[in-house]
């Protein structure tokens, strides 16, 4: 089933273009389902696609020593996730794990970039400026839970 530009747009991280410049985005965009306790991706592994939350919720984690991971914020519905994909590092950096049964809309990055945002550097642009917003706000929400951990 194909994912409809309308789908995109309620997505925080897509919420700002328009939806006639969604339709060519939403022909790369695939539905993907992962069941309560799934990992979606780990740390370390190659990042390569962006996801964005349709349904459920997912803890995103760190390990802080082997074999013990805490989860610094919780994505649910319009949420996105997976930067990484994004960068020049292509790694992971935290775990994404199912609290329930979750549906994603995934994308795979290099499908992004090669054939939207090479051709269309103003869309690239908006959509870049967007991420590092919401990197900046997942740093600052992770520290804050970071210290919580801290508390007597």
């Amino acid at each position: 089933m194909a994912v409809a530009p309308e789908i995109l747009k309620k997505m925080d991280i897509f919420e700002f273009l328009k939806l006639e410049e969604l339709k060519d985005i939403a022909g790369l965009a695939k539905f993907e389902e992962f069941e309560q306790g799934d990992l979606i991706f780990k740390e370390g592994e190659r990042a390569e696609k962006i996801y964005m939350v349709l349904e459920g919720r997912v803890s995103i984690e760190i390990e802080i020593y082997p074999g013990k991971r805490v989860s610094v914020y919780t994505l649910a519905k319009s949420k996105f996730f997976g930067y990484p994909s994004l960068l020049r590092t292509r790694k992971f950096t935290t775990y994404a794990r199912c609290l329930d049964k979750v549906k994603v809309v995934s994308i795979v990055a290099d499908e992004l970039v090669n054939k939207i945002f090479k051709k269309d550097y103003h869309r690239g642009y908006l959509m870049m400026k967007r991420n590092a917003e919401l990197i900046a706000q997942k740093l600052s929400d992770t520290r804050m839970q970071l210290l919580s951990l801290l508390q007597p």
